[in-house]
């Protein structure tokens, strides 16, 4: 395998005090930044896609499963515990669905207009940081 130069610590550790401040933070600048011809960086609006059918998968699952659970829930809650049964008992299942539904697509609709407001601002503040 490869030799290893002796006193390799000491010899990183004098050629990080030999550069000046400016020049290392040129370079940690440049390692911390992805390049562009890195072949594992993904570009941001491919991010912003994933995480867009991330939420929406989850969202759809609320969707489908909530609203059962609320339904059955509320049904076992008012037969066992309020001894409701029969038509009262469906209204107010049904009525529990309804608004878990709305609550899933308030929060939805909400997530949305946050992430506008979000792009919006770094919009803003873009053509600030180029100008400074």
């Amino acid at each position: 395998m490869g030799q290893r130069k002796k006193g390799g610590k000491r010899d990183a550790t004098a050629a990080i005090a030999a550069t000046t401040a400016p020049e290392a933070a040129a370079t940690e600048r440049a390692v911390s930044a992805p390049s562009s011809d890195d072949p594992y960086t993904i570009p941001l609006h491919s991010r912003q896609a994933a995480f867009a059918i991330l939420w929406l998968l989850v969202y759809s699952f609320a969707m489908f499963t909530l609203p059962f659970g609320a339904f059955y829930g509320t049904r076992h809650l008012l037969a066992e515990r309020f001894a409701i049964e029969g038509f009262h008992n469906t209204c107010g299942s049904v009525l529990a669905a309804v608004l878990t539904v709305n609550v899933i697509i308030m929060l939805y609709a909400f997530r949305g207009f946050r992430e506008v407001e979000e792009e919006d601002r770094e919009r803003v503040q873009r053509p600030a940081r180029k100008s400074t």
